[in-house]
C-alpha cells in the first residue's frame, strides 16, 4: 500500500485501478453525492475507472491528487481527500467526499487537516482554496475548523449556482497560530 499520510484513525494512500468498485459503491449513492460536482450519483463504474485514471496521472505529473482514505481499524476505504490543480484559475483546491456510513465520525476533519498540513509543509503550497455548496453546512464547518476563511460566494464558468469559496494560507513559521484563549473574544 502506497501510504502518503497517517493520522490517528486513518491512512491516506494513492488510488489504484483496483479501487474502482469501492469508489463506485459510495459515488453511486445519491445522498453521498448530493453536494459533490453536479450533485448526481455516478451511474456507471466506468466513471470510477476514468476518475482513478486521472488521479494516477496527476500523481505522476503534478505530484498530488485526491487520496483514498482508509479506516485503520477495518482497512476499508471510507472516502477520498486531497488536492486538485485547477489550471484555468491557477488554484490548488482541497476536496473530500466520504461514504455515508462513515459520516459523523470526524473523518473529514481528520483527513482534511492532515492533507492541508501536508500541502503546506511537504508540497510547499502557499495558498489552498476550497469550494462547497453554500447549504452544505457540515462541509463548511470542516473547512472552518481546519483554518479556511470564507471569502464569499463565487460562480465558476459553466456553473448554474454559486459556491461558498474558502481560502487557507500557509502561516509564516515565525508567527504561531493564536490560541482561542488569546483571541479578543476571550480578553479580559
Amino acid at each position: 500500500m502506497d501510504i502518503v499520510l497517517e493520522t490517528e484513525r486513518l491512512l491516506l494512500r494513492r488510488w489504484t485501478p483496483a479501487d474502482a468498485r469501492t469508489l463506485f459503491a459510495f459515488a453511486s449513492d445519491p445522498e453521498t453525492m448530493r453536494f459533490i460536482g453536479d450533485g448526481s450519483a455516478w451511474v456507471d463504474i466506468a466513471r470510477a475507472h476514468q476518475w482513478i485514471t486521472r488521479r494516477v496521472a496527476d500523481y505522476e505529473t503534478v505530484g498530488y491528487s485526491p487520496y483514498a482514505v482508509v479506516e485503520r481499524a477495518s482497512g476499508r476505504i471510507v472516502g477520498s481527500c486531497g488536492f486538485t490543480y485547477v489550471a484555468a484559475l491557477s488554484e490548488i483546491d482541497l476536496g473530500y467526499v466520504f461514504e455515508r456510513a462513515s459520516w459523523g465520525r470526524g473523518y473529514a476533519t481528520e483527513a482534511a487537516r492532515a492533507v492541508l498540513a501536508y500541502g503546506f509543509d511537504r508540497l510547499g503550497f502557499e495558498e489552498v482554496t476550497a469550494n462547497t455548496v453554500p447549504e452544505h453546512y457540515a462541509s463548511r464547518r470542516v473547512l472552518e475548523k481546519i483554518g479556511f476563511e470564507f471569502r464569499g460566494l463565487r460562480r465558476y464558468e459553466g456553473d448554474e449556482e454559486d459556491s461558498a469559496f474558502y481560502v487557507a494560507r500557509r502561516r509564516p513559521a515565525h508567527v504561531p497560530a493564536r490560541a482561542p484563549e488569546d483571541s479578543p473574544a476571550h480578553a479580559d
